[in-house]
């Protein structure tokens, strides 16, 4: 199956499959447990507000917990993001004099500033900490206490912040022993058993779909590059396992196993790989399979010492992979430094800043709309719940806060998962443990123990990649109700009052986001297909030849955002479903043809990347890069048209009839097939069009 493929199965199928314990898990989610409750017995300790602690807790699901390092880069991200919505506050409350009006056009103002950013940027931990530290702050100005005492309890949100930190660190740091060197021999050791097993299906003779299955695993290696791979090298880096010449022969070897892999799609893909002679697919299967498990002398062995011309796909992969054995082989040797780093100018700062915010963050209006819908729906709920002096519906900010997204189907997705979580979390859990559990605890230990049991089922279901969700406000639902008082709850009048404020943040949601101007999640697809297919182009454009050390590393970041896109587009595409009718059947159906055509893009690139990197000869050289150029700007064509979703009725033609003559007479055949997957695409990108036009 292509990695743009979403694959039709039922929902609770779905949700069953992922439910599956996979490698880390378990782990984690013990890990998550475990901070969950150090936090909350510090938090019975120091004896902080209540109302800040749920929503502190709640951005433990907005790091990453892969390694201590990455998990502390999130927590000073979002500390960052807390500490300047706290100062903005404050400042404004100075500067105004606590006015009333101050106030709602204070927490307009800054939470159209962080939903803003929450889309636009690459980091939205930020923006999030920011919005929600600036909500925290302004509620607490509501009430007729001494200043003094306000400006005390406005610095608490940023330190049950901090307490909830502290916890995870202390955890990460102690628990979360993961070695990547080992990850990363592991998931070669994956992959080469994945390309061994397609290449001695195709030499028995297997049957056709079973090739297909396995050709597809393959082809989802080669798309997603050498981003998992090249995450493990940073890690490794970062942490100094290994010395700088390993280091560097690791990348090297990374480099290399990703080109196999691309060798290895673009085999599969040709016409007929049956066809080859059996003995010798068995052979360089088996080569692959000793490099996976580090042994590159058998690997060279089993290869032999002769040099195949590179003329085929099969040609090219036994070359790759006699030079992945013999680089490996050789000795490290540190390479002399001639150059030095520059130093940061303004430029380069101006430019790191720059690669922070998506490339339309300030020309794109829709990002603006979203913002304001979310905006207004989050003013809204806090004049409502404050004229009617009800404080404890005051979750219906946070169920706009958390849930509003950019699109109607996600949107409501979002909101039916949090429906599902909150009656778990909130009605089943919460109440349960409230009747039946916290009456017959006796001390702390009862207490922490249910703490920890709830968000370790949180934590588990949140790594789900469609129902993730469900386990965030599971135990957000379930928080609210169990650390109301920072003890055993006896009342059930705090989650009567936390169900009718996520209720009134359904209503104004639905009336916001889907009478004003909504935004279809197709055409969202739409513009994000636009996207992948200029990164593709930008991929042609820097494979031609040997890339340096900047190309390469551009290379990694574009794969990492085709990966990413690709999952977001699956993502969409689940969504799709939960649009209201009468429009449901005919989106569902534009977001197959989006995927189909996501899937010939990626046939396309994977062929693109399998060409020759050089040819002999100056006139070869010059028509290959004529193919490049040609390719590029076929795709360039695409990506404009679908962003602009022209009136006419047919795609312009983005291919001349000299260039494809030229490309079809070309060798390799992976230049063939290149374009007949750009034709196919073409063809799934005037039908998105028409379907598109057909809808407006």
């Amino acid at each position: 199956m292509s990695l743009f493929n979403a694959e039709k199965v039922s929902e609770v199928d779905r949700f069953w499959r992922e439910m599956a314990p996979v490698p880390g898990r378990m782990t984690g989610s013990l890990r998550f447990a475990l901070t969950s409750a150090l936090a909350t017995l510090l938090l019975l300790i120091l004896q902080p507000p209540v109302g800040f602690i749920v929503p502190s807790m709640f951005m433990l699901f907005l790091v990453s917990h892969e390694s201590p390092l990455s998990c502390l880069r999130d927590l000073m991200t979002l500390l960052s993001g807390a500490a300047l919505g706290t100062i903005v506050i404050l400042l404004m409350m100075i500067v105004t004099g606590d006015h009333p009006v101050a106030r709602v056009v204070g927490l307009a103002v800054c939470t159209f500033v962080a939903a803003f950013f929450f889309r636009t940027s690459v980091v939205p931990g930020f923006p999030m900490a920011f919005g929600c530290l600036t909500y925290m702050v302004i509620s607490l100005w509501e009430y007729p206490i001494r200043d003094e005492r306000i400006l005390h309890l406005s610095l608490w949100p940023l330190g049950t912040l901090s307490i909830v930190a502290f916890s995870a660190m202390l955890v990460e740091v102690l628990f979360n022993r993961s070695d990547p060197l080992a990850s990363l021999r592991r998931e070669i050791k994956i992959r080469c058993g994945a390309l061994d097993r397609l290449f001695q299906l195709c030499a028995k003779n297997a049957e056709p779909d079973e090739i297909e299955r396995q050709s597809a695993i393959v082809r989802r290696y080669s798309v997603t590059g050498e981003g998992r791979l090249h995450a493990l090298l940073e890690q490794i880096s970062n942490r100094k396992i290994c010395g700088e010449p390993e280091l560097r022969k690791l990348r090297a070897s990374v480099m290399t196993l990703d080109r196999l892999f691309v060798l290895g799609s673009a085999f599969a893909l040709q016409g007929d790989p049956l066809g080859e002679e059996s003995a010798r697919l068995e052979r360089i299967g088996k080569a692959i399979l000793a490099i996976g498990d580090a042994q590159f002398a058998q690997a060279r062995k089993i290869l032999g010492d002769s040099q195949a011309p590179s003329q085929t796909e099969l040609d090219r992969i036994e070359q790759s992979a006699r030079h992945l054995a013999e680089s490996a082989e050789s000795p490290a040797t540190v390479e002399p430094v001639t150059t030095s780093e520059p130093a940061p100018s303004f430029a380069s700062w101006k430019g790191a800043l720059k690669k922070l915010l998506l490339p339309d963050a300030f020309t794109n209006p829709d990002h603006v709309i979203y913002a304001l819908k979310l905006s207004l729906c989050a003013t809204i709920c806090y004049v409502i719940y404050q004229g009617l002096a009800w404080p404890g519906i005051s979750t219906s900010f946070f169920t706009v806060y958390f849930t509003g997204l950019s699109t109607t189907g996600t949107t409501n997705r979002k909101l039916f998962f949090r429906i599902i979580g909150s009656t778990v979390g909130g009605m089943i859990l919460g109440i349960g443990c409230l009747v039946f559990v916290f009456p017959n605890l006796e001390g702390v230990q009862g207490f922490l123990l249910v703490i920890a049991a709830v968000s370790f089922i949180g934590a588990w279901v949140a790594a789900s990649p469609h129902f993730g969700y469900l386990g965030l406000q599971t135990t957000f639902s379930f928080n609210l109700i169990a650390l109301e008082r920072l003890r055993a709850a006896d009342q059930m009048t705090p989650a009567r009052d936390r169900l009718l404020g996520i209720t009134l943040g359904f209503l104004v949601m639905f009336v916001i986001f889907h009478q004003v101007r909504p935004e279809r999640t197709v055409d969202t697809m739409r513009r994000l297909l636009s996207r992948v297919l200029r990164a593709q182009a930008a991929i042609i454009r820097l494979s031609s030849g040997q890339p340096s050390a900047a190309e390469a590393a551009k290379l990694a970041e574009i794969n990492r955002q085709i990966v990413t896109m690709a999952s977001t587009l699956a993502n969409f595409a689940h969504a799709v479903q939960y649009e209201f009718p009468p429009d449901r059947d005919g989106d569902m159906r534009v977001s197959n043809e989006i995927l189909a055509a996501a899937a010939k893009a990626e046939d396309l690139l994977i062929c693109v990347r399998a060409w020759p990197l050089e040819l002999d000869g100056k006139q070869s050289a010059e028509r290959l890069q004529s193919i490049r150029d040609s390719f590029e700007n076929a795709l360039a064509n695409l990506a404009r048209a679908l962003e602009q979703c022209p009136e006419h009725d047919q795609l312009s033609q983005t291919w001349e009839v000299a260039a494809e003559q030229d490309v079809r007479s070309a060798e390799p055949g992976c230049f063939r097939k290149a374009i007949d997957s750009f034709l196919e695409l073409q063809m799934a990108c005037d039908g998105i069009l028409r379907s598109a036009k057909a809808q407006c």
